[in-house]
Formats: C-alpha cells, sequence, structure tokens
C-alpha cells in the first residue's frame, strides 16, 4: 500500500500498486509524483520505486496550464483601515488579505478570490464605519465648541 501527494498538495491513499499503476496509465501520477510505501516515514518520488513503473519510470507530464491568476490581497488598504480608521473591522480585512497568497500558492484560486473578496468587504466596512464615526465626533465637537463659546459671551 501507498500513499501519495497528488498535484494539488493534497495527500491521497492508501492506494495499492495495481491502482498507482492504473494513475500511472491515466496521466494522474508521474516521475515527480512523491509517495510513500506503507510502513516507511519518507517520501519518495515515483522514479525511486521501479516496482510500480515496470523498471522504466513513466514521462514527465507537464502540468496542466493554469492561467496567472492575479487576486488582489488588499493588504495595504487594510493595514491603512486598521490604523487610521476601525480598528476592530480592520483586523479581519488584515486576516483575510494575509490568506490570498497563500491560497494562490496553494493552487487555490476560488479560496484566494473569496478571502480578497471578504478582504475589501471588511476594508469597506472599517473605513466607512471610521470615517462616519469621523465625521459624526466632529461635528458633535464643533456642537460643543460653539455652545461653550455662546455660553461664555452670556
Amino acid at each position: 500500500m501507498y500513499r501519495i501527494i497528488g498535484a494539488d498538495g493534497r495527500e491521497y491513499g492508501p492506494a495499492t500498486a495495481e491502482e498507482l499503476r492504473q494513475w500511472i496509465a491515466e496521466g494522474r501520477v508521474n516521475n515527480q509524483t512523491r509517495i510513500q510505501a506503507e510502513g516507511t516515514t519518507d517520501w519518495k518520488t515515483l522514479a525511486d520505486y521501479p516496482e510500480l513503473t515496470g523498471g522504466t519510470p513513466p514521462p514527465l507530464s507537464p502540468s496542466p496550464a493554469r492561467p496567472a491568476a492575479h487576486v488582489p490581497n488588499y493588504l495595504v488598504p487594510a493595514i491603512f483601515a486598521t490604523l487610521c480608521c476601525c480598528l476592530p473591522f480592520g483586523i479581519p480585512s488584515i486576516v483575510y488579505a494575509a490568506q490570498v497568497n497563500g491560497k494562490l500558492s496553494a493552487g487555490d484560486i476560488a479560496g484566494a478570490e473569496e478571502a480578497s473578496r471578504k478582504a475589501k468587504m471588511w476594508f469597506w466596512i472599517a473605513f466607512c464605519l471610521g470615517l462616519a464615526s469621523n465625521v459624526i465626533g466632529g461635528i458633535i465637537y464643533g456642537l460643543q465648541a460653539a455652545a461653550l463659546t455662546h455660553h461664555r459671551w452670556q
């Protein structure tokens, strides 16, 4: 029995030698695939297991070409909103923004897009609430100053 690490970075198995040979034939496993034999702790490439390839390793199959996804992480706006606008709502923005690049590196484009969307949402919430609270605070301060000034002149 064997375990493999797929192209998506996830661990699969246990799988029999026959299943692995079938995956080789289907192109789901290639020379770069990391494999761990049952009872061992080290991971090796498929080429290190001639019993699975019949002595001749399968050719390196090119990874399916994925378009380079550009997903904005909104980290700079998230930090700005946290420091200058509204701390409690800026923190989730930073957390989601920090997840974007890691998910892209792992090939999880949908997860990266979702984290980016949430980072942007929390940024705008923090920015708008911070702006609103500053405007309301300024109005209150102005009214108090006007009331004190008016009270002194009477």
